[in-house]
């Protein structure tokens, strides 16, 4: 599974493990807005993504990213290509079920990303494959860190939507984690010298629940 030296500059994590080795996950959070968007000709969907990372994460990356030959800002953008490089074999931390099946994703156009308080807001937009919501009467997706070494969460109920499109035909709804007392026993006994296995996040994951 994905680990965190591949999501997150060496430097940062080196940092980061120097004072919370002893500590269980998560270390890093990312908060969420997604929006579903439909093609009206053929009835499939993409999920447009925020992630928004937090300060400590986002400090280290700009710093690290100031030494770049090229500038902070081409610093940054190496950054962000290998971040999106790096969670391209994991669906991008995304779980679609459909009619049934849990679907794979492709990247549709560039990632984009700014600087907004000195945290770091990365945009992107997955397509599932093989997707039509005339085929279903409801689907759900959920965006989180298989081993929950990153707690993503969206802010509120505010930061799912569904295009104008969608919205005539589809409504959306965000399902809490409600992870039992194992499961938090189980994040807090991991460590970034003990990792969790990849089942250990979907445990904290939200799901966004899409009925048409």
């Amino acid at each position: 599974m994905l680990r965190v030296r591949t999501l997150v500059a060496t430097t940062f994590f080196l940092a980061l493990s120097s004072v919370t080795s002893a500590l269980g996950h998560p270390h890093m959070w990312v908060d969420l807005q997604s929006r579903v968007v439909l093609n009206i000709d053929d009835g499939s969907v993409a999920i447009q993504q925020v992630w928004l990372f937090d300060d400590f994460f986002s400090t280290s990356v700009i710093e690290d990213a100031s030494l770049d030959p090229g500038g902070t800002s081409a610093g940054i953008q190496k950054e962000i290509e290998r971040i999106t490089e790096a969670l391209k074999p994991y669906n991008y931390y995304t779980e679609i079920e459909m009619g049934g099946k849990n679907l794979s994703s492709t990247l549709v156009g560039d990632v984009t990303w700014e600087v907004i308080q000195n945290r770091i807001k990365m945009k992107f937009t997955i397509a599932p494959n093989k997707s039509s919501i005339s085929d279903v009467q409801g689907w759900s997706y959920s965006i989180f860190d298989p081993t929950y070494y990153i707690e993503m969460l969206h802010v509120d109920a505010a930061s799912i939507t569904n295009d104008v499109d969608l919205a005539r035909k589809c409504s959306s709804w965000i399902e809490q984690p409600n992870p039992s007392a194992d499961a938090v026993a189980l994040s807090q006994s991991t460590t970034l010298d003990n990792n969790a296995d990849d089942t250990v996040g979907s445990l904290f994951a939200e799901t966004v629940h899409v009925s048409c």
